[in-house]
């Protein structure tokens, strides 16, 4: 009966009409981790029902997490937003209020993609201050 009851749950929960429609995304060339997708890089071969847009939003532009070979299938779990702040980095902080804009150097404790929330050291208080990436290099201070 429990038996019964995983597979009834195992259909309701769609994983299969999911994986069903799953996009084939192959990797034209050895692709090494830290590379950020272009069209060249893939092979996109859709399912019937599926979109191209919305499989190319999933892996183009999107940085890979680990090395992926010729030929090899290239999952949704292996692609993550490209990182603009490496820890370390030297940044630009921008604190904005009302018509007044500062602007410091600061050095990135954490590494981070667009709109993420890190760590930055001001490097001539050398306080440690939350920031949110807006571009390579560039994040802005909230207060």
């Amino acid at each position: 009966m429990k038996i019964l009851g995983f597979i009834v749950w195992f259909f309701l929960s769609g994983f299969i009409a999911n994986t069903a429609l799953a996009a084939d995304i192959t990797a034209n060339s050895v692709l090494k981790r830290g590379t950020i997708l272009t069209h060249n890089d893939v092979s996109i071969s859709l399912n019937a029902g599926e979109d191209l847009a919305s499989v190319r939003s999933v892996y183009i532009g999107k940085q890979l997490t680990r090395t992926v070979y010729a030929g090899h299938t290239i999952e949704a779990r292996f692609v993550s937003a490209p990182i603009l702040v490496k820890r370390n980095a030297q940044v630009s902080m921008i604190y904005t209020f009302g018509a007044m804009q500062l602007s410091a150097k600061g050095r990135a404790l954490q590494a981070g993609a667009k709109g993420e929330t890190i760590s930055v050291m001001n490097t001539s208080s050398r306080k440690k201050i939350t920031a949110i990436i807006l571009a390579s290099g560039l994040v802005e201070v909230k207060g």
